[in-house]
């Protein structure tokens, strides 16, 4: 009969009695070999001890909800030990263990609590080969059991029903003027079933995600989300490096995901492939529809022509299965796919009702190439009456984007950012009301802002704004300061002889994220400009009050001067990057007294020098 003992004489102990487990399995006469309707027994023993031995060193001194660990360890021992014996006590066949939705509930209940500790990082370490090498063990582990059928009976009501309960228990979050029903966050939640597993998933694209489909109404509702499921545990924080304070993506436990996968499903969320455990790329039941690789030959990624045309293919193949949502199409996601071409997708006619078109990268890392073939589908968009979010990010070839997308009248946030061939956007965008996010940031070969946007009345967020860099009378800076709702700028100035732009910041009284960046695209550090500046030359901080993000890349700035008027700075985080002429030793600090994050990087191989003081709130990215 197992005792309870010091947390940290538990995982030891229970290691032991896995090894025990597992080699009497191992020394059987006849080792049965699985069969379709049974699961591999030895394997979850085998993930148990694998799960315990990479994390002994996370036991030490943990001390909070001790006594619930220890609980279910000695439970989880009680179920390894009665797992030998059959109902009459007499010894079981090792091929049928009697208990084993009980086994796989308890390991469950205990990767929950698990899960606490290291969403809070304690003591952790720096990623080593050891731990690389563990976490390329768990993710050949994961796909043996797709292999195996393992989930199909893992997945069942007894051992679903902690995290359905979870689930069933998600209430609405209170606010005085954005209250959140439970049953949208459900659904929010669901999105993250499409994601393969141990991706680091950014909070942007599921935000404008939520947004397109109407789930919340404004993207401080979707920070809400967030920091509501990272707190109940079903999702995982990621920060930004060098200590910031942002929480700007998050991961999803392999078990949880599992339990997600199962739980949308049901709901017919999406369609799932059984042999992959990713998303369908087509659509029989469910409203929406993702696009997903279908070659599994890692070392062979698709590429050169021939690669193509079996993509092509598998388009074409998809298509015809695709017709039961022809009229209902709702969602298009690209989890994987990187030759983009859905001419050939039946579900993309010219009558459905698509209000989500996520074609682009979802993936921070530009490693993760898109193309398409050609640019005809851009010109067929202007169609989609319906359509509220269309991400194009990330994607090559794309040159130009056509006229017929001014008849998007409903479309409220456009993504191109990183399309690196992009050269044009339409003349005139005013027709666009709805827009309240437009980014068109890292687009290196724009030369000139279109007529228009200064006419977009419900544009909140614009990334990658240019000042000046035609002569044939593109939008100034100064027209955008009739923008009232507009919230988050960020611009890109080529020289100084556009200085008398930056002034007009001042009248951007409500904005409350700034980045400048300044210098030749492309290079790894922007240029010198050639004579020393002083920020309150153009920016104001009597004027912007509203201002608590500031991101300043390149130039000559020297200091931040103080006000004439004695006020101080409002901002929060501070980040100076490739400042040469920047001196950190002038008393420049005191007119930050709400300062709680600040880096400055020199030069573009220097480290990034971070220091972070604790504030009463956490910032978040509103995006």
């Amino acid at each position: 009969m197992p005792i309870r003992r010091k947390l940290e004489d538990a995982v030891p102990i229970l290691l032991g009695l896995l090894a025990d487990a597992g080699t009497k399995g191992s020394n059987t006469q006849d080792p049965p070999a699985p069969e379709s309707n049974t699961p591999d027994h030895y394997a979850l023993l085998k993930q148990i001890r694998e799960y315990f031995k990479n994390r002994q060193d996370l036991f030490r001194d943990l001390k909070r909800t001790e006594d619930k660990l220890l609980e279910n360890f000695t439970a989880l021992e009680e179920e390894i030990d009665n797992s030998k014996y059959g109902s009459d006590g007499s010894r079981g066949d090792p091929a049928h263990p009697p208990m084993e939705h009980s086994l796989s509930g308890r390991f469950k209940s205990i990767i929950v609590d698990v899960s606490e500790f290291e969403r809070l990082k304690l003591k952790k370490s720096e990623e080593s080969p050891k731990n690389n090498e563990s976490k390329a063990q768990e993710m050949e582990i994961s796909e043996k059991w797709y292999a195996l059928k393992v989930e199909r009976h893992i997945l069942e009501p007894p051992v679903l029903s902690p995290f359905q309960l979870s689930y069933d228990n998600i209430t609405g979050i209170d606010g005085k003027e954005h209250p959140i029903p439970g049953r949208n966050i459900k659904l929010c939640l669901l999105c993250f079933s499409v994601f393969p597993p141990k991706s680091v998933i950014k909070k942007r694209p599921l935000i404008y995600w939520w947004l397109g489909e109407g789930l919340i109404t404004e993207t401080e509702d979707g920070e809400r989300i967030f920091g509501e499921l990272i707190k109940k545990g079903l999702l995982i924080a990621e920060y930004k490096p060098n200590k910031n304070p942002i929480v700007d993506s998050c991961t999803m436990h392999s078990w949880n995901r599992l339990m997600l996968i199962s739980v949308a499903k049901r709901a017919q969320f999406f369609d799932f492939d059984d042999d992959t455990g990713l998303p369908a790329n087509h659509g029989t039941s469910s409203r929406r529809m993702c696009l997903v690789k279908q070659r599994l030959d890692k070392q062979t990624p698709p590429n050169g022509e021939a690669s193509r045309q079996d993509h092509t293919q598998q388009h074409q193949n998809s298509s015809s299965r695709a017709a039961s949502t022809e009229h209902r199409l709702l969602t298009l996601f690209n989890v994987n796919d990187q030759y983009v071409n859905i001419s050939n997708i039946r579900g993309f006619s010219e009558e459905n009702k698509i209000e989500v078109l996520q074609l682009g990268r979802w993936q921070d890392s530009a490693k993760y190439h898109i193309e398409v073939e050609n640019e005809d589908f851009l010109k067929a968009l202007g169609s989609k009456k319906h359509l509220k979010y269309l991400s194009l990010r990330g994607i090559s070839r794309i040159t130009e984007i056509p006229s017929s997308v001014r008849k998007l009248i409903n479309l409220e946030i456009l993504d191109l950012r990183a399309c690196h061939n992009l050269e044009k956007l339409p003349s005139d965008i005013s027709s666009l009301k709805m827009l309240t996010h437009l980014d068109i940031s890292e687009c290196h070969l724009l030369e000139s802002m279109p007529k228009g946007l200064e006419k977009l009345t419900s544009l909140q967020v614009l990334k990658g704004f240019v000042v000046g860099t035609s002569k044939r009378g593109p939008c100034k800076l100064e027209n955008l300061a009739e923008l009232k709702r507009l919230r988050k700028l960020s611009i890109y100035i080529r020289n100084e002889a556009y200085m008398e732009e930056l002034a007009k910041l001042k009248q951007f009284e409500t904005l409350c994220i700034l980045s400048i960046t300044w210098g030749e695209r492309g290079a790894q550090g922007p240029k010198e400009q050639s004579r020393k500046q002083s920020a309150t030359t153009w920016l104001d901080p009597d004027r912007l009050q509203s201002l608590s993000k500031l991101y300043i890349r390149g130039g000559k700035l020297v200091s931040f001067k103080e006000s004439p008027t004695g006020k101080k700075w409002r901002v929060q985080i501070l980040r100076l990057k490739y400042l040469h002429a920047f001196d950190e030793n002038k008393p420049w600090r005191r007119n930050f007294p709400y300062l709680s994050y600040l880096e400055i990087v020199k030069k573009a191989e220097d480290e990034h020098r971070a220091s972070s003081s604790r504030s009463t709130e956490q910032p978040t990215d509103h995006h």
